[in-house]
């Protein structure tokens, strides 16, 4: 399964000649969540910030896809702007299908950053992710919104920034069912623990101390699962580092990336 290359949303910012870095986002949000990160890190390379298939703008994959077949759509888009290399950098989904990409394509993968994920989803997670499906399905992405915002966030920066966090409810809210749903059931089969070990590429992982939807231990045994990783945790921070920690976030890649 594969998409069209113009049947995404791509965005690219800063020099044409400069290092290319890939941002990929989380499920039900869209490109623009990485809107904290881009004019900082875009000062010295190429940032290219697609709409995942079925997110935002981007047209949706066919029935039954996996996340192997997300990463295919990201490499035939990145092929129309002709580059070879890419550091390639991913939040929650987005980091599962940065790890597909990587091991569709290693030999492309100059570095790799994998925020807030974990290589596998355990029947018990995918069992909840059944229950988001049908919910979704029976009320509306609205619904999703305030179980959403309560797994990506701290109580405290709920309370203290109300405005962003209802930035990200309004994209959670506006995000296509369908897109959801498909990539919730790509999250379902998720199982890359068996193929990781063959990414000899310069690796960084970021997990939040108060992550309740991917905690702290599971970003740490992805990290050891990939020989060259660096590990980072965000003690203060849950599921949306780039949000709630943005300017640590952000330095954090501008000192690991190329």
């Amino acid at each position: 399964m594969s998409s069209a290359p113009d049947s995404l949303r791509l965005r690219v910012f800063g020099s044409p000649g400069a290092a290319p870095l890939l941002l990929l986002h989380p499920i039900a949000v869209q490109g623009d969540i990485w809107s904290p990160q881009w004019p900082v890190l875009a000062q010295k390379r190429l940032v290219i910030v697609p709409d995942l298939p079925g997110h935002g703008e981007s047209a949706l994959l066919p029935e039954g896809a996996g996340v192997e077949d997300y990463a295919q759509a990201i490499w035939r888009s990145i092929d129309t702007l002709g580059l070879a290399d890419i550091a390639v950098a991913g939040l929650s989904f987005g980091g599962m299908v940065a790890q597909a990409m990587a091991l569709a394509q290693p030999e492309r993968v100059q570095r790799l950053v994998l925020a807030h994920c974990g290589a596998s989803t355990s029947p018990a997670v995918a069992g909840l992710w059944q229950e988001r499906i049908r919910a979704a399905q029976a009320d509306g992405m609205q619904a999703q919104v305030q179980g959403t915002l309560e797994r990506w966030f701290t109580p405290d920066f709920r309370q203290q920034a109300p405005a962003s966090c209802a930035w990200v409810g309004k994209m959670v809210a506006a995000a296509p069912l369908p897109g959801y749903v498909a990539a919730a059931h790509a999250i379902c089969r998720l199982d890359h623990r068996d193929l990781l070990a063959r990414l000899h590429i310069p690796a960084l992982v970021i997990g939040g101390g108060q992550d309740k939807a991917v905690p702290l231990e599971v970003s740490e045994a992805l990290a050891g699962a990939l020989p060259k990783a660096e590990f980072v945790a965000m003690p203060e921070a849950a599921h949306m580092g780039n949000i709630e920690q943005a300017t640590r976030f952000t330095e954090t890649l501008h000192a690991f990336l190329p």
